[in-house]
């Protein structure tokens, strides 16, 4: 079973709470961080003056995540510049030379007429560093302002750091984009937990994401419990917008809107290139041909299967080493529900859970 903690306060003390709730995953930890600044060694040799940048920045407009990374770093025991770099670098690992990312996940929300008995759900799989699996996390959260939220992530990362929904049925769900443009702004991980703790519902949502300055490497998938979903992918200087008017939205590791779909770099090894088009061109397909039949078994069906190897949704370590999904999560908004499989969804049993209780 996944490891499970409960968080409340300001994000200081969240921060704290959530370091002292995963200390004895702190080894685990550790070598996470360790392989993160193996990464960001690779890079040219003013990447520490953009950390540093970066963090000045986020003193001003992200600060949250800042406070919350403090506490994580004072109850795990890390040194400040470490846990810094660790957390605040991955945007930098896309300029790494001899970067070969074949990391992401795949994304998808469905709303009626194409889900079976006319309820919203998001889906996701998680697919990132196989040693995240035995630092997963799902926790609950009582900020002190703002909404009650759930969500998954990895111990010791800040924020949200995958996906969550909140007490108004607002659900959030990232992808990430190896992206030209690129520039100092808010993480995901900072933008996802503004969105829960702050914005009951997808219109609100993409309010907040069009005044904010984005670093540029992603998308977001948004769905509220009404029915309303869009997926925004996240440039710099630039911001892309899929409503989805066939019942669904997809989202996978490359851009496709008009704005931003020549600012993405497929990183893949070459027997990997194409598998970010051909997952989202099967899921399109799939939930084109199934409107109406679509209910969590048809999505655990979906999100456990194989197919060929560009398409697979499913993804083990012999597809690649460095990447494999880690979790499934379905959320339903409306039912104030989540299916979570901790691993493989081929091999992992869902389990049910309330959203918010």
């Amino acid at each position: 079973m996944i490891k499970r903690i409960d968080l409340a306060g300001n994000h200081y003390t969240m921060g704290l709470q959530h370091g002292y709730q995963v200390r004895r995953l702190r080894p685990q930890i550790s070598s996470a961080i360790k392989n993160r600044l193996l990464l960001l060694a690779k890079l040219d040799r003013d990447f520490e003056t953009r950390i540093e940048n970066l963090s000045l920045l986020w003193e001003e407009i992200a600060r949250p995540t800042l406070d919350m990374m403090r506490g994580m770093a004072k109850n795990l025991s890390f040194e400040w510049d470490t846990f810094l770099r660790y957390t605040v670098g991955s945007y930098l690992v896309d300029r790494a030379l001899q970067s070969r990312l074949s990391d992401g996940c795949t994304v998808w929300a469905a709303i009626s007429p194409v889900t079976s008995d006319g309820t919203t759900m998001l889906i996701k799989n998680r697919d990132y560093r196989p040693w995240h699996k035995d630092i997963q996390c799902l926790v609950r959260a009582k900020p002190a302002r703002g909404y009650q939220y759930t969500y998954l992530t990895s111990a010791g990362s800040p924020g949200v750091y995958s996906s969550g929904i909140n007490e108004a049925g607002l659900v959030v769900a990232d992808t990430h984009v190896a992206s030209l443009d690129i520039g100092k702004g808010v993480a995901r991980y900072s933008l996802t937990m503004e969105l829960l703790e702050h914005h009951p519902n997808v219109r609100s949502g993409l309010d907040y994401l069009n005044q904010v300055t984005h670093i540029g490497d992603g998308t977001l998938v948004l769905l509220d419990s009404q029915g309303d979903m869009a997926v925004y992918e996240c440039g710099h200087t630039k911001r892309g917008i899929i409503r989805g008017p066939g019942g669904f939205v997809v989202s996978t590791n490359h851009f496709v809107s008009d704005e931003l779909n020549q600012h993405w770099m497929d990183y893949n090894p070459p027997k990997l290139r194409g598998n970010s088009e051909a997952r989202y061109a099967r899921i399109s397909k799939v939930l084109q041909a199934s409107s109406g039949q679509i209910d969590v078994q048809f999505a655990i069906k979906l999100m456990a299967s194989h197919g060929n190897r560009l398409e697979s949704l499913c993804r083990h370590q012999d597809f690649s080493p460095r990447s494999t999904t880690i979790s499934s999560v379905i959320y339903l908004p409306q039912q104030n529900l989540i299916y979570l499989a901790n691993g493989l969804p081929c091999r992992e049993r869902f389990h049910s859970w309330p959203a918010i209780r």
